[in-house]
């Protein structure tokens, strides 16, 4: 059993998360730049802490065993030990940098995907294809969700002009 912490995402994010891994525990790599963001913020449980019973907004992400890790930033000859058995808190700029990262993720996703779908720029197939992502990652259509995906995929589209293109990660 590994021992986790709560992320405030929004319940927009949280849901984008849950559609894309299943569930709201998120389980990452070491070698990912999310474990990168959480290992740098893990700190020890404040004595305020209290424990959020309304989970409509929160992700949990495992927190993978990193004790003996050494950190290069640190003076010659001094070795950090970070043990999550102990640190296993987010703090509130390390849960702001993860919801951003998310966030980010969240725009790469849609874009990409619009980029997929779009052949020619008519202004119904712009509006079907963003709800036709909505509906495959199980998130609420609304008009206010419509209005902002559209803003962002039109600012995005003007950026990049006619270079639309699908990023390829090896």
């Amino acid at each position: 059993m590994y021992n986790s912490v709560d992320i405030k995402v929004g319940r927009f994010i949280r849901q984008w998360v849950v559609s894309s891994c299943g569930s709201d525990q998120i389980r990452v790599d070491k070698r990912t730049n999310i474990w990168a963001i959480v290992k740098q913020n893990l700190a020890l449980l404040p004595e305020d802490y209290a424990i959020v019973n309304d989970r409509s907004e929160y992700i949990s992400i495992e927190l993978l065993d990193a004790h003996s890790q050494r950190s290069y930033i640190h003076p010659a000859g001094c070795c950090l030990h970070l043990n999550s058995l102990y640190r296993c808190y987010i703090s509130e700029s390390g849960q702001e940098a993860i919801r951003r990262y998310l966030e980010n993720q969240f725009r790469s996703a849609f874009r990409v995907y619009m980029v997929a779908s779009m052949r020619d720029g008519s202004r119904e197939k712009i509006l079907h294809a963003i709800t036709s992502f909505l509906l495959d990652y199980d998130l609420p259509v609304d008009s206010r969700i419509l209005g902002r995906l559209s803003k962002d995929w039109y600012r995005y589209r003007q950026k990049n002009g006619e270079k639309l293109h699908i990023p390829i990660f090896f």
